[in-house]
């Protein structure tokens, strides 16, 4: 982010929040009792997703205001760039960790890829072109797909297209509900990721419709509307007791399936994110300081240097689960893994002071 652009603190403790859940998430934690789906139905990522297209569209369309067509170009190309390069280094750190214990020990743990140790320099090139995005390096790629997109995305919306931008991710998103779903084990060492770009890229959307409106809006006080208060609150509600309570929808086992699908994101899993996330809206619109947490806010300021360094550290105590076997292992694990992220985003902020860049 530019100098001129102030950073608005609730969004980025909001991010740097659901780093950690993510990376409790990835761990065998205790803590993913709190951190893993314990609102209903969507995860971290959900919210993640949304965030970071939402200071996409508000960032990138006052820049694109300020300057032209082809400097948003030039500028979401170098933001890829960088994202790839983020990509490129976790991947290779978790890779060459791997594949330095599987020497060391003998063995590789079923929880790694098993192609980074099996054929490292097939894994790498297959990686580089994302060819191979095993678990917890599949989002980085997705992000450099939607940032090359962003500036025609813009484009559109800033020309008076906002409802066709809409109505197509819709039917994008909606077509891939009911697309077939790909035996990925027949195509290995081919691995997509556990995220469909064609589904998840509407959560994006939706958030950078949501920056852009908050750019064009003057007011930017959320006033709540007892309708949808009534509805968000009975959603979350029924989403908490299908996720933790045993309930069971109307509908039939197959359709039900479909709408939790996670890599597909599932209609009830997005339904239950939309409403959590007016909720978080009204009390952020209304209490600020509620969800505006500093300390958390330094890992979401540089959210994707601290998504890489999670990942890369997920992916290495994988190996190794017993140690959260025992209380004392599982906090000093977890702590441990917390404590890193921070670290990655002081050793981020120095490089930044002496490189700037236009972080989002």
């Amino acid at each position: 982010m530019t100098a001129n652009i102030k950073r608005d603190l609730r969004f980025d403790s909001l991010r740097g929040l659901l780093i950690i859940c993510m990376t409790a998430n990835h761990l065998p934690t205790r803590l993913r009792v709190l951190t893993d789906e314990s609102l209903g139905l969507f995860s971290a990522a959900e919210g993640f997703v949304f965030l970071s297209g939402l200071m996409a569209g508000w960032i990138y369309t006052r820049k694109l205001r300020e300057s032209s067509v082809d400097t948003l170009y030039v500028q979401c190309r170098e933001r890829t760039r960088t994202i790839y390069l983020w990509h490129i280094a976790s991947f290779t750190t978790c890779l060459t960790l791997i594949y330095l214990s599987s020497l060391i020990f003998g063995f590789a743990s079923l929880n790694t890829p098993r192609l980074f140790y099996q054929n490292p320099l097939l894994a790498l090139s297959l990686g580089a072109i994302f060819l191979h995005q095993p678990g917890l390096l599949d989002i980085l790629p997705m992000y450099c797909v939607m940032y090359a997109l962003l500036p025609v995305v813009l484009t559109c919306i800033e020309t008076g297209h906002r409802l066709k931008v809409l109505i197509g991710s819709f039917l994008i998103w909606l077509v891939t509900q009911f697309a077939p779903q790909i035996d990925t084990i027949s195509f290995f060492p081919v691995v997509l990721g556990s995220f469909n770009l064609f589904a998840w890229q509407f959560i994006f959307i939706l958030g950078v419709l949501a920056g852009h409106s908050r750019l064009e809006s003057k007011n930017q006080h959320v006033r709540p509307h007892l309708s949808l208060l009534l509805g968000s609150a009975l959603v979350i509600i029924a989403c908490y007791s299908i996720q933790h309570l045993g309930w069971r929808p109307f509908w039939t086992d197959d359709f039900f399936g479909i709408s939790l699908n996670k890599p597909a994101l599932g209609f009830m899993r997005l339904t239950d994110f939309a409403c959590v996330a007016y909720l978080v809206t009204l009390i952020g619109s209304a209490i600020p300081r509620l969800i505006t947490w500093p300390a958390i806010a330094f890992l979401g300021r540089h959210s994707i240097a601290v998504f890489a360094a999670q990942s890369v550290t997920a992916m290495v105590l994988l190996q190794f689960p017993r140690f959260f076997n025992s209380l004392q292992g599982d906090i000093l694990c977890t702590s441990g893994s917390i404590a890193l992220l921070y670290l990655a985003a002081f050793l981020h902020s120095k490089w930044q002071n002496r490189a700037p860049s236009n972080t989002v």
